[in-house]
């Protein structure tokens, strides 16, 4: 049993650069136990994030590749289920498109359902988007006169 510990997430890791947190657990939820293999593995799946496919494509990867390490706590915190199912919906088509199967080490059901100890889906992409507020207008532009300019008429043209 190696006991596993908080390293700094590398510079050079791009999939994972400006996450909210700094440390990484070694070995990680993929059976990474280097540095180095972590940063070898985790860049293969930069061209998946940058597809788009899911908000929160780089929030599941990075959970696996380099999750989250609390001094504290020595239990490592996985992604939930249905993160991960939401990013396999959304994104095992597009893998399939140029080929690639979801792969087996990213099977869902290996991860814990929706509790506290998990990282949970971000994005509400299933909640009806809000409706941006209609623009305010200034008075001036309520009480027109008839003998307004056009700087006036301009002006009441653009959103504050």
């Amino acid at each position: 049993y190696k006991r596993s510990n908080c390293k700094p997430i590398p510079a050079p890791m791009l999939l994972c650069r400006g996450i909210e947190y700094q440390s990484m657990r070694l070995p990680n939820l993929l059976g990474h136990e280097t540095v180095q293999e972590v940063l070898e593995q985790a860049s293969t799946w930069i061209p998946l994030v940058q597809k788009q496919c899911h908000p929160d494509t780089r929030k599941f990867l990075c959970s696996l590749f380099a999750p989250v390490c609390i001094d504290d706590l020595d239990e490592i915190i996985q992604p939930c289920h249905s993160l991960c199912e939401e990013v396999k919906d959304r994104c095992a088509p597009v893998m399939s498109a140029f080929g690639f199967p979801w792969p087996d080490m990213l099977d869902c059901s290996r991860f814990p359902k929706d509790n506290d100890l998990c990282i949970p889906l971000a994005s509400s992409d299933h909640i009806l988007p809000v409706t941006r507020e209609a623009p305010k207008v200034c008075d001036a532009c309520k009480n027109k006169n008839e003998d307004d300019n056009d700087i006036v008429e301009n002006l009441c043209k653009n959103d504050f």
